[in-house]
């Protein structure tokens, strides 16, 4: 394997993928989604988020899978950590319930 290729897979055998599964009322679902797409999604992604992704499960209407992807573990403690992600925080869970998360790193 090229020395540059090599580069690349360890870059990103680094990544962070954090999924959250959480729970939001169908009455609160359209401002969820326009409050994520207008404001949440643009500061993760403007802060060091690779990647923000909502998904909504199929058979459960209430339920919700959100992915965010770092470039690494110290990118993420860094990027979740900012004062001024506070508020996008307390946005989410002001429609989010039952909130589960996992950090995940990537194997294959």
């Amino acid at each position: 394997m090229g020395e540059e290729r090599k580069a690349m897979v360890d870059e990103e055998d680094k990544m962070i993928k954090v999924i959250f599964s959480y729970e939001v009322s169908p009455e609160k679902q359209e401002e969820y989604l326009k409050v994520t797409y207008e404001k949440i999604k643009p500061f993760w992604e403007s802060h060091g988020c690779q990647s923000y992704s909502v998904w909504q499960v199929n058979d459960q209407t209430s339920t919700f899978i959100k992915e965010m992807l770092f470039k690494d573990l110290e990118e993420m403690k860094r990027v979740m950590a900012l004062d001024e992600a506070n508020p996008v925080k307390e946005l989410f869970y002001s429609f989010a319930m039952n909130v589960s998360r996992m950090v995940c790193t990537k194997k294959i």
